[in-house]
């Protein structure tokens, strides 16, 4: 009888890279795992693609709204009862408010606890160990918090498995991904070195652990394919296209770090978990990297990202904020 994954995110980056990961092979009419896809409005555009994948179905609910959440796990008893949930949250935004998120990292915990799921998966991001937690501010502390409470969980029963990705090298695609090289090329000091990943890989991470849960269970996994320093970047994706990273002129990035507090405080987010990590503050890095490794060992270095890019087959969204180079400048982001 196939497993049944209710996926929050479905629509975003890594629930699509998971339900991707999760296909069942063309050739066979078995299905080990069949998706809940979770969203908001099951006639939009992004659901009703998923809705053609065959081990997929797409479920209407709100993690504001317990009873609709509970609702979906009452029904999905009709196929057996949910056996696993992979729980990935909106980012609220460069400098917003992420007590929603707070909430909402809790509440899917507990639900998960309450109707006994077998797997609980929890994206968050990468940190400085647990060592730097009193350090992160807004969606960072509300990731600390919210992990704290799944894993105080694991003690009432809560099989959970938390993943911490790195920056997405998707971040770099469009107009916003040439703010964020300049940004980060002229922001992190010249030795600093970013764990970055392709969001596609998150989802065979995940696949991983739904596969073999025992292995995971209660483990954190560093989800990272490489780790380079912004002059590293830029030469990686020069020696797979030819060409450097797009990027807005750096006096302007410069005029953004100066005049925008969020974009600092990010900047200086990742010089701390280089620190972290150079230092060893953050005492579990590499067995954590080690696990998420061992779970998907073709994870793609930021050449091989680049050169899937060349070759056209990546999507050319970015997932951080679709903010104006106007209101950045301007603080507003």
């Amino acid at each position: 009888m196939s497993k049944l994954i209710l996926v929050a995110g479905a629509t975003g980056k890594q629930g699509r890279a998971l339900i991707e990961a999760l296909q069942p092979t063309s050739d066979s009419d078995d299905i080990p795992f069949r998706v809940l896809a979770l969203t908001r409005s099951a006639s939009s555009p992004s659901a009703q693609r998923l809705v053609q994948e065959r081990h997929v179905q797409v479920v209407e609910g709100d993690l504001d709204s317990p009873e609709s959440m509970r609702k979906v796990y009452e029904d999905a008893k009709g196929l057996g009862g949910i056996w696993g949930v992979f729980c990935v949250l909106a980012f609220p935004g460069l400098g917003a408010n992420a007590d929603g998120e707070e909430r909402q990292g809790k509440f899917m915990a507990d639900l998960a606890l309450e109707y006994g799921v077998s797997v609980y998966i929890y994206s968050t991001a990468e940190r400085g160990g647990e060592q730097s937690d009193e350090m992160e501010k807004l969606s960072g502390r509300a990731k600390v918090l919210a992990e704290r409470h799944v894993q105080a969980l694991g003690e009432r029963g809560l099989p959970w498995t938390i993943l911490r990705p790195g920056f997405f090298l998707d971040n770099y695609n469009d107009f916003t991904g040439s703010i964020a090289v300049a940004v980060m090329t002229r922001g992190l000091k010249e030795d600093t070195k970013l764990g970055v990943i392709d969001p596609k890989d998150i989802g065979h991470v995940a696949a991983a652990v739904f596969k073999n849960p025992e292995k995971y269970k209660h483990q954190i996994l560093v989800v990272i394919g490489d780790v380079l320093t912004m002059s590293e970047q830029h030469a990686s994706y020069k020696r797979a296209t030819g060409r450097t990273l797009p990027s807005i002129p750096g006096f302007l990035a410069t005029i953004l770090l100066a005049l925008n507090k969020s974009t600092q405080e990010l900047v200086r987010h990742f010089e701390n978990i280089h620190t972290a990590r150079t230092t060893g503050q953050h005492e579990h890095f590499e067995s954590q990297l080690k696990l998420g490794r061992e779970a998907y060992p073709q994870m793609k270095t930021v050449y091989d990202w680049a050169v899937e890019q060349q070759k056209g087959q990546r999507e050319n969204a970015a997932d951080w904020n679709k903010v104006s180079l106007w209101r950045l400048m301007l603080g507003k982001s």
